[in-house]
Formats: C-alpha cells, structure tokens, sequence
C-alpha cells in the first residue's frame, strides 16, 4: 500500500515505474500481473499498459478503480475480483478492444448499465461476469459469444439467453430464481450446460438439447430423469445430491465416460451395467450394498465407493483398469483378495472399515502403488524397497491378524532394518531360552513383551 501511496498523487511518475516493473514480464505478449491468492495491490490504474503490444491480460485480485484500455491488441482480459475496498467503475465504451475474445469480469459487484454496448465487441465468444449483480438485458445482443459463465448472478428469468443461438458452453449455476428452463431448448448447439444448485425439479424440456455432451445438475430437486436418458451423446453427467432418484433411465446412455451419482439414496445399481464405456464413476454416500453390476465397468479407472454400506468387494476383480479406489466408510473385512488383482492400482483408500484380516504378501505385489491413504490424506509414498505400514493403510480398522510372509517393512522411525528381521531375531530369542529350561523363566517373559511391543507399535492388534 506505501507503493501505491506513494503514487497515486503523481500520475506520470506511477506510468513509469508500473512500466519499468512490468516490461521484463510481458512473453510472447501475455502479462500476469500478481496471482489469484495474494493479488496484486499496487494497480490502481491501467493507462501504462498502452505501451506493450499485450494479447493477453490477467490481473487478479486488485486496487482497480476505473479501466480504460484503449488501441490495444488485447485478446484476453481478466480482471476479476477487485478489492472490495474501491467502487470499480468499469464502461464497456471505456474499452477499445476490437481484437477481444475472451473477457473475464467475475466478482466485481457490477451493475446491468456497466455492461451497456457489450455487443461492440465483435469477436468476444467468451464471457465471464459471475457472481456480479447482472442479467441478460445486454448481454444477450452479443451474437458472437460460444461460452458465457453466469453463476451466482441472482437470475430470475433467462427468456433472452434463447437468443444467443451461437451458444456451445453455458453456466448458470448457482441462480435459484430460475423455475423454467424452455428457452435453453432453443441452442441446439449447446454441448455444455451446468445448472449446479438451481433449486430445479422439472427439466422435461432438456431432451431437446440432443447435441449435449456435458450435463452438470447436481444439488438439485430432481427425481425423474427421464428427459435425461435420451441425450445419448453425453460424455459426462452430474446428477448428485439430488434424492430420491430413479436411475432406469440412464441405462441408455452407453456413450457415458464420466458419471457422479454420490449422495442420491440408491440402493441398487441394475441400471448400470450397460454402460461399459465409463472410466470415472463416483457412487459414494449411497445405500448400496450389492454392487456386482459394477463387474461388468472394466474400463473404470476411477471408482469412488465411500459410505455405502459394502461388505464385500468380490464383484470388484475384473476392474483390472482401476488406478484410484475409495472404499473408505464400510463394512468391509477382507479386501485385499481382490485387490491384488488390480494391477493398475495407483490410490487406495480402506480407512474406517471392521478390517481385521490380512495377508500382506499380497500387497507386496503393489509395490508400484504410488500413495495409500492414511487418514484421508494421500501422504504415504512408496518405492520399490518399501510397503507402507499396515498402522498407516488401515487407519480405524480393528486389525487381529497379520500374516507378513515375505515381506520387508521399513520401521516408521527410519530405521533401515526390516520387521521381518527384527521378528526373526526375536523368535530365535525365545527359543534359545524356552529350549534351556534352566533359564529364568523371567527373562522368557521378558522376551515376548518386547516381541509384541514391538508389533503393536507397527499396528498388530
């Protein structure tokens, strides 16, 4: 702030050093100026950008109070979220930027007349003013826009969106206005809808948007979906928090690649068995405890199963593809028969399960997983000399028995001695002194505390 202050006062002077500071970080025309956490404070005007030949602009987070950019090259221009201290004043006329295409104002509590003549901008096909106080009443003559991004704009009708027919990605999630989506029918080129927590129930009319290939809905109202089950071409699909859904119609949609159904209130999953083409599949906070359709998803690479009531995962075997598995939050027992024989496994979580069997030597076999979650963070790494400790992989898990044939554990504290060894020396103890029976029967004692102090402190219960 003493930078600005010192500044401010003298206009001339601020052009010069904001230049002499920025010049050397202009590449191949892009310029950043500060970072979305931390911002950048010390611009409080942009007239000294007029000297560099810029295509794209991003100055987050800032001390901005009036843009005026003119006879400028410029292509992209973000100037979200300034500093809630200064009114930002933004004309669009203040903006000569006939080479504009991409325009990101998000979060700057901008008013409908500071969009006025938007439409000048002849080549901008992508437009942000998320989270501002706006509609559509100028925003909607901009024919050329492909991409508009509106969430969170406290939208109440979205009558003139039907008119941008150009239209190929649309977000106006997070406006719980909206009760009628019929005039979204009319952009038959739209690929891309997110309507996140829109406070919808009815979408009978989406079944008209047949070219969609993204559908993101989730935190919704939605109980029949049945207008969704006939938009084959989609590659993606959020439909979770919404409870109480009946998934039948989704059995269509074979061309699926990407689908989160977590936090639905299913209890079966028959509708999915067809749609052998998914690789990501989110099911968790569910009630499901029968999920042998999920055998059939052998191009799955993501399986999220957390909180579902599971008490087996035999179904589980063929996934052969699976990189990342959460089978966290259940009632599981003894998985690890199934999972040797993923052989793609990367992430594994099993935390807060009733495991309380396992055979390590099969986990020896994954020496190329690279994290097992411990607690809910992927914070234990793997080599090929190391397997992690069963403490750390079965967080919360009432472990009784542990077989450790042929397996080398690297002792928590770094010590480069393997459990194996230590075990070993440790039966060789006791049976030296059990076969001299004249020995103290003390030091027998003594013997096997220390043997299982020391497996309890690697997790042996």
């Amino acid at each position: 702030m003493m930078e600005q202050t010192q500044f401010i006062h003298n206009e001339e002077s601020y052009h010069e050093h904001m230049i002499r500071k920025y010049e050397r970080q202009i590449k191949d025309g892009n310029l950043e100026i500060g970072d979305p956490k931390r911002g950048a404070p010390d611009v409080i005007n942009l007239k000294f950008l007029e000297k560099f030949n810029i295509q794209t602009l991003k100055i987050y987070t800032n001390n901005v109070m009036s843009v005026k950019l003119r006879n400028m090259t410029i292509k992209v221009l973000t100037l979200g979220k300034y500093i809630k201290q200064y009114k930002f004043y933004l004309q669009v006329d203040d903006l000569e930027l006939e080479n504009l295409e991409v325009l990101d104002l998000q979060d700057n509590k901008l008013e409908n007349y500071q969009l006025y003549n938007l439409a000048k901008f002849k080549k901008l096909h992508s437009l942000n003013i998320s989270r501002n106080n706006v509609d559509l009443t100028h925003i909607h003559m901009v024919s050329s826009l492909t991409k508009l991004y509106m969430r969170h704009c406290g939208l109440l009708n979205i009558d003139q969106v039907s008119q941008l027919v150009n239209l190929e990605e649309l977000d106006l999630s997070e406006n719980k206005g909206i009760k009628d989506i019929t005039p979204l029918c009319k952009i038959k080129s739209l690929t891309k809808l997110f309507m996140h927590r829109c406070g919808l129930n009815i979408i009978d009319k989406i079944m008209s948007l047949t070219y969609l290939e993204v559908l993101e809905m989730s935190s919704n109202l939605l109980m029949n979906i049945s207008s969704i089950g006939q938009l084959t071409n989609l590659k993606e699909l959020d439909i979770s928090k919404n409870c109480g859904l009946d998934i039948t119609p989704l059995q269509d949609l074979t061309g699926l690649i990407k689908l989160n159904l977590s936090n639905c209130g299913l209890q079966q999953l028959s509708a999915l068995k067809k749609l052998i083409n998914l690789q990501f599949l989110d099911l968790s906070n569910n009630y499901i405890n029968n999920i042998n359709e999920l055998q059939y998803l052998k191009n799955l690479t993501y399986l999220n199963l957390n909180n579902c009531e599971i008490v087996s995962v035999c179904s589980l075997r063929p996934l052969q593809k699976l990189e990342e598995l959460d089978l966290s939050f259940n009632n599981i027992v003894y998985p690890d028969a199934n999972i040797n024989e993923m052989t793609k496994l990367r992430f594994l979580k099993v935390q807060r399960n009733r495991i309380n069997y396992i055979y390590f030597a099969s986990l020896v076999q994954h020496q190329y997983y690279k994290n097992i979650d411990q607690n809910g963070k992927r914070c234990f790494k793997i080599n090929h000399q190391t397997t992690p400790s069963q403490k750390q992989l079965f967080k919360a898990n009432k472990l009784r028995c542990i077989e450790s044939q042929n397996l080398q554990l690297k002792e928590i504290q770094n010590q480069h001695k393997s459990l194996k060894t230590t075990i070993n020396s440790f039966k060789n103890e006791i049976n030296a002194t059990f076969n001299n029976a004249r020995q103290s029967q003390i030091q027998f004692t003594s013997s096997v505390i220390r043997l299982f102090q020391l497996l309890n402190q690697f997790g042996f219960e």
